[in-house]
Formats: C-alpha cells, structure tokens, sequence
C-alpha cells in the first residue's frame, strides 16, 4: 500500500498552496496530491479572460511539472477519491488503490450544476470550469451566430461578455426579474440588466429553458413562457455543488460542505479542509462560513498546509481570518462583492448611490456592524468597507450619510 505524510484531496489552489506550504516547512515528509484532472494547477479565475483573448492559453498555467518534482510533490493524476477511512487513515481511489496518510487535507473544490431538461446532452451546451470546458466553447463559438446564456450569477455574466467578444448575438435567460436581483436586491439587479443590455445582451427574464433542440448539435432553445431563440452554443452557468459522497462512514462531521474550526481542522484528529469544500468557522462573524473564491482558497491551502505540519490540536496554530472579497468586470464596469453578503431578519440594508448615476452600493450591517457589501462603480469604498468589517467598527452616523455616495467611509475608520 502506498504511504504518505501529508496527502492531499484535490489538486486546485487550495491543494496545491497547502503542498507547496507544508514543503517549505518539512523538507522530507513525503507529500501527494490526489487530482481528479490530468493537468497541473492552472487558473480558473484565467478562464474567461482567455475566452474573450485577453490573456494567452500558457498563461492559464500556473505550475509546471518539473516545479513539482522539484519540490518532491508527488501527484496523482486522474484519480479520484472514493472513500475516506479515518480509523485507519486510509483513501481509497475509484481505481481500487488504497493510500495510507498521516496527515489527510481535503480540497477536492466543487462540481458545476448540471441543467436537467431534455437535449441537455446536445453538443453546444456548454459550462466554463475547467480548461477542456473553455477549449470546447471557442471552438463552437468560431461557427455560431447566436447564443444563449443560462444563469444570472458569475459565470452567466462571464459567458454573456465572451458571447459579445466573440460578436455573437447574444441571449440571456434568467428566472428572476434581474441579474442576481435575489442576492443583491432588484436595484442593483436592474443596473446590471442596464450595463449589459448597453452592451448589446439581450435579456429575457422570469422564465427558464425547458428543452434543447438540435440533430448533432444545439439549434434553438426553447423556454417555460412559450418563446423559442435561435442558438448554436449555449453557456450554462446555474451554480456548483459540493461532491459528498465519498465521505459516507468516514465519520467526518458534513454539511453542506466539511466542517472545521478557525483553525480549518475537522473534529477528526489530523484531518483538515481547505477552499470551497471547507465549512469553516469564521472568527470575523462568529459563524461557519463557506465561500466559493480563488483567493480564498489560496489562502486556506497556506494556512492548512501550515497547521498541517504544526499538528492537529498544536500550540503554534494560525487562524484562517479573512474578508471574503469577489471581483469581476462586467464590461467596462466592476462589481465587488464582499464579507458575508446574505441577508435575513437580523441584516439592516442600506444602498448608498443610485441606478441614475451608474454608482451603487449594498451595505449588509448587522447590530450597527459592518458584514458586508455589494458594490458597483464603488471601488474606493472598498478598502475603508474591509477594515470596517475586520474591526467590527460600530456604525453610529446617521444611515441616511452612509447612503450618499459624497460622504468619504474612510472618516469612520479609528484613528
């Protein structure tokens, strides 16, 4: 049976910082990377920019082999997890082989949500995840006209920019009223929906697609309020999921993802999670947290590695304190999202700017605090925003300045 010191689930940025870290560290525990794809890390965040030929396809990688062997990374290529054993410390592999580990991460990151209607099999259908997913969508986008996207987070409004790029004539379909209307409020919904129709996205809303059509590949989509687009590639962007069960009778502690302290440690002694699979509790708002970004991710493989070599339970622990932040450029126009953004009965909401002057924030606050924001054409509130949330600084001004764009958040932070 093969044996390893540190063995690591997942071979993304969170698995591979954690490697990288622990090799820095322990200059002979033998490290191994269990990776589902055949590549090496490359990047997801590099994906769309590589669609619409702003970037190079090398530079989507970001590691080369020989760094690895460099470094005495041993990897596992196309090899997948199918069974975790904590008793005995063993992972099984879908191809039979056990390993034995020491020390056990877990990064093994999300799957895309696959859109369940007839014709979903069709070539033309489409999801940007990985980089034979991008390498199909440019190939199909060189003979298409039209084309349709499916979703209203991230990755819609990234295959509606590459669509445009690409001067194909181009289709939103979305269930709400406005793009991302039900995490970020129809306001800053509706400017979104303004700042891509500007640009030529058309978009079609409160409905959803029932049915692809196509012989060997997409022609049309058809959708739930009767209507019919013309369209022969299809981007689908509705989400990832959490791939759980191999961790059935590991007698890890699951939710809707691994659960760790601050320390990204489960309950199991010498078993740590890291980047989207991790449900970790987050110190800044006293909670468990998980959240679904590349720079995060990046930062729990460094901490988890860390505590990886310092011992489950060990005095020389580092927490995993962060604010959660998530750019994207939506045209010429940049949208920031950041802290904990989810609302409910104890969330006050306050939105500072307006629709008219295409500037327009979503200030979270809970108990006079800070949590988080959603920000549009804002990106000088975005520094004074974190450091307000990272020291729980008491919001005691009246809501009404923090409302007006022309009040300066930096006049709140101490000192």
């Amino acid at each position: 049976m093969k044996q390893s010191d540190y063995l690591i689930i997942g071979g993304g940025i969170a698995g591979t910082s954690a490697a990288e870290f622990i090799r820095t560290e322990d200059k002979s525990g033998s490290v191994t990377i269990i990776m589902e794809e055949p590549e090496v890390l490359y990047s997801r965040v590099l994906l769309p920019h590589y669609l619409r030929n702003q970037v190079q396809f090398e530079r989507i990688y970001l590691r080369k082999e020989d760094q690895y062997n460099e470094k005495k990374i041993d990897l596992l290529k196309s090899a997948r997890a199918s069974k975790i054993d904590t008793q005995n410390k063993t992972v099984s592999l879908s191809n039979g082989e056990d390993i034995k580990y020491r020390k056990l991460l877990i990064a093994s990151g999300g799957k895309v949500n696959k859109l369940q209607v007839p014709g979903a099999d069709i070539k033309g259908v489409t999801y940007l995840r990985t980089i034979n997913d991008v390498r199909e969508i440019k190939d199909r986008m060189i003979n298409a006209k039209n084309g349709v996207v499916i979703g209203s987070g991230f990755i819609g409004v990234e295959f509606a920019q590459g669509f445009v790029k690409a001067n194909l004539k181009t289709t939103c379909i979305i269930r709400e009223s406005f793009f991302w209307s039900n995490v970020v409020g129809d306001n800053m919904g509706r400017l979104i929906n303004e700042i891509l129709q500007e640009n030529g996205v058309q978009i079609i809303s409160e409905t959803e697609v029932t049915r692809f059509v196509g012989n060997n590949s997409l022609q049309e989509v058809k959708l739930k309020n009767g209507r019919t687009t013309a369209a022969e590639i299809a981007g689908i962007g509705i989400g990832i999921h959490m791939n759980l069960d191999y961790f059935k009778g590991s007698g890890l502690k699951i939710n809707k993802g691994v659960i760790t302290n601050e320390y990204l440690e489960t309950d199991t002694p010498d078993v740590w999670a890291a980047g989207d699979i991790a449900q970790f509790y987050d110190v800044i708002f006293n909670k468990r947290h998980q959240m679904g970004n590349w720079s995060n991710a990046a930062a729990q493989g460094k901490v988890a590695g860390s505590n990886m070599v310092a011992g489950w339970g060990g005095n020389v622990r580092e927490k995993f304190i962060t604010v959660s932040a998530y750019t994207i450029n939506i045209f010429d126009k940049t949208f920031v999202f950041m802290g904990d953004s989810i609302s409910d009965e104890t969330t006050e909401i306050i939105e500072r700017g307006s629709i008219e002057k295409g500037k327009l924030g979503r200030i979270y606050l809970r108990d006079g605090v800070i949590t988080g924001a959603a920000l549009i054409n804002l990106s000088a509130d975005r520094r004074p925003i974190e450091e307000l949330i990272k020291n729980r600084v008491k919001i005691t001004i009246g809501r009404d300045k923090l409302a007006d764009i022309n009040f300066n958040l930096n006049n709140l932070l101490p000192g």
